[in-house]
C-alpha cells in the first residue's frame, strides 16, 4: 500500500478496530453492548481484524522494513557498483556485468529467482522481481508485496 495512504487510513482503521474490539471485549464480563453475546463476540472478531489487516499494511510497508523497496535500493547500489568497477563493459551486451550484479546481490542476501512473471518479461540483473531475500519471513513478505505487481 501506498505509503501516503497507509498514513491516513492506519489511525482510522485503529480507532474503528479498537473500538469495535473493546466493545465486543465487555461481553466476556457481562456487559452486551451490541445486544446479544453473538453480535459482540462478531464485532470483537471484525475488530481484531481491522488491527491485525493494519498490522500487516505496517509490516510489508517501507517504512517499517526494507523489503521490495530495500530489494529495489540493492539492485541499484549493485548495479552502480558493477558499473564503476567494470565501465567498459557497461554498454556491451556482455553477461560480466550480469553475473557481477548477481554477485553482489547474493553476498548481500537475495537468490536468483525468475519465476515472477516480471522477471520472465525480462531477465536482466537489474530487474527487482528476479530476486528474493535469503530469509524465509522476509522472502514471505516481498513474494506477498510482488504478487499484486
Amino acid at each position: 500500500m501506498n505509503e501516503d495512504i497507509a498514513a491516513f487510513v492506519a489511525p482510522l482503521t485503529l480507532m474503528l478496530g479498537g473500538g469495535l474490539l473493546a466493545l465486543g471485549a465487555l461481553s466476556f464480563i457481562g456487559i452486551d453492548y451490541f445486544g446479544t453475546k453473538f453480535k459482540a463476540r462478531v464485532a470483537f472478531a471484525i475488530g481484531l481484524a481491522f488491527i491485525v489487516a493494519t498490522e500487516l499494511v505496517f509490516v510489508t510497508g517501507s517504512s517499517s522494513g526494507r523489503y521490495f523497496s530495500g530489494l529495489k535500493t540493492d539492485v541499484t547500489d549493485c548495479e552502480l557498483d558493477g558499473e564503476t568497477r567494470l565501465p567498459e563493459e557497461r554498454h556491451k551486451n556482455s553477461r560480466v556485468l550480469h553475473d557481477y550484479i548477481v554477485g553482489c546481490m547474493e553476498r548481500l542476501g537475495y537468490d536468483w529467482n525468475a519465476e515472477h512473471e516480471h522477471c520472465k518479461e525480462a531477465r536482466i540483473a537489474t530487474n527487482s522481481f528476479c530476486y528474493l531475500p535469503k530469509r524465509a519471513v522476509a522472502r514471505a513478505i516481498v513474494r506477498f508485496q510482488t504478487a499484486f505487481e
